[in-house]
């Protein structure tokens, strides 16, 4: 949800009437969902597309194209197709969901555009990890420039690594002329970019050459470096605009972390009463801001959102959330182990 002038009092008062109103609705939405799912299924599709929650495939991820354990979204029926959309639909938000959903189209569009590429909008293959409902579970969808990674238990859900990429990132012909899947993701960015002084800019430049990726893959397990501009030297309207780019990628999902994981997160508390809010948020970037071919991340210790554009093209593009912390419930499980020992 974004906040871009409510004082971050008042967001926390809102988690924490949610937080006191029960058990969380979506994650008891996705328990039901991904149980519909899975009796849709026939009894081959079911025993391709599950496996023990302990399975090291649950942390394998990728979002290059390529063969993947799985069932194939292009096999199930329409019925199990519905189900999925409403998987999907209980995790994701409305703009996560089209966004899957464009990612997707995308693949369609690559198709007609690299026709010897073999681009197939149904080689994206789920994955479910456990048993929906029954204590801590989780599923995947993923495929050329998408990874979905959702975990689950009884009290909490986490969704990192999320993962969309876009190729072409602006659709120039067809039925889905105009498509822009990330076009919030860079417009916000460049917008924050282009509010800079001098200063700010230089202190905002990452030394080094662009990346031609997003640089906290699957191959890295270390947080990025602590370079960039903090966000406590940001004015009113550019601390705004810094939110609305967070939101981008934290508005993916049906729910924010927990009351104690947004302070975490933020590091800030209170906005008119904190002496430095947002010291720990750092923004940094390099590339040409009006091209496209722009690299940037947002950071705050081991959190990272980064969008990257690929080599030297501004019309392929990734971008992606990690938490090194709760990545495929890392921490729900340190703490489901730490209760039972």
């Amino acid at each position: 949800m974004k906040h871009p002038r409510l004082a971050l009092s008042s967001v926390f008062a809102l988690a924490l009437c949610v937080a006191m109103s029960g058990p969380d609705p979506v994650v008891t939405a996705m328990d039901e969902a991904g149980s519909a799912f899975l009796d849709s299924l026939t009894d081959d599709q079911r025993e391709r597309c599950t496996f023990e929650f302990s399975d090291d495939e649950r942390t394998a991820w990728t979002y290059l194209p390529g063969e993947r354990q799985g069932l194939m979204i292009g096999e199930l029926s329409a019925d199990a197709r519905a189900h999925m959309t409403k998987l999907m639909q209980s995790a994701l938000s409305s703009s996560g969901y089209l966004k899957a959903e464009g990612v997707l189209i995308l693949e369609s569009v690559l198709n007609v555009l690299q026709p010897n590429a073999n681009r197939d909008p149904g080689k994206y293959a789920i994955t479910v990890f456990g048993d929906p409902g029954e204590g801590a579970w989780g599923w995947t969808l993923e495929g050329h420039h998408l990874s979905l990674n959702f975990t689950a238990n009884a009290d909490d859900s986490r969704s990192t690594p999320l993962m969309f990429g876009v190729a072409p990132a602006i659709v120039n012909g067809g039925p889905h002329t105009g498509l822009r899947v990330l076009g919030a993701e860079l417009d916000t960015a460049r917008a924050l970019i282009n509010s800079f002084s001098e200063e700010q800019r230089e202190a905002a430049k990452l030394d080094a050459d662009r990346p031609r990726d997003v640089v906290m893959g699957p191959a890295r397990s270390e947080p990025l470096g602590e370079a960039g501009l903090m966000g406590s030297s940001l004015d009113g309207d550019q601390q705004s605009m810094l939110f609305d780019l967070i939101a981008e990628y934290t508005g993916s999902v049906k729910w924010w972390p927990s009351q104690r994981e947004q302070a975490r997160f933020l590091q800030l508390g209170d906005l008119e009463e904190a002496e430095e809010p947002l010291s720990q948020v750092k923004f940094s970037y390099t590339g040409d801001v009006d091209s496209g071919l722009l690299y940037y991340r947002v950071t705050s210790g081991r959190i990272s959102f980064e969008y990257a554009a690929i080599g030297n093209d501004p019309n392929h593009a990734h971008a992606l959330w990690r938490d090194l912390d709760q990545d495929f419930g890392a921490d729900l499980l340190r703490e489901h182990i730490s209760k039972e020992h």
